[in-house]
């Protein structure tokens, strides 16, 4: 029979306990820099109009972390004040044809998106 002896087990399982605590902690941190380059994307590609109303530039936020049965999410667009006419450009009307910024911002945006989140969680790792 052949035994083995490790020094150091216990400080790694303790470090590897720590790393899971931090990436827990950096959830809210990371999907937040992911749906402010989405937003940021969005606010680019969304006309500003000439009238004296709230611009939906204005007005794009990035909400809470949400947490659902598929996991946890934030959501990225225009506020209560804006998200009803944000629906007409999205997908257009009967006099205008639809002017999609919302997915747009979020396809074009999805893999610096994607980056900002790996920094996040890198981070935590690499300390």
């Amino acid at each position: 029979m052949v035994s083995f002896e490790f020094d150091g087990i216990d400080d790694l399982e303790r470090m590897f306990e720590q790393i899971g605590a931090d990436i827990e902690q950096a959830d809210k941190r990371a999907l937040k820099a992911g749906g402010q380059v989405i937003a940021n994307k969005q606010i680019e590609l969304v006309n500003r109009s000439g009238k004296d109303q709230a611009h939906m530039q204005d007005n794009i936020r990035v909400s809470g972390v949400k947490e659902a049965e598929g996991g946890k999410f934030v959501e990225v667009g225009p506020n209560k004040k804006v998200a009803w006419r944000a629906k007409f450009l999205e997908f257009g009307t009967s006099k205008m044809p639809p002017y999609p910024f919302i997915e747009k911002g979020a396809d074009e945006g999805e893999a610096e998106a994607i980056r900002a989140i790996e920094r996040v969680y890198l981070d935590v790792i690499n300390r």
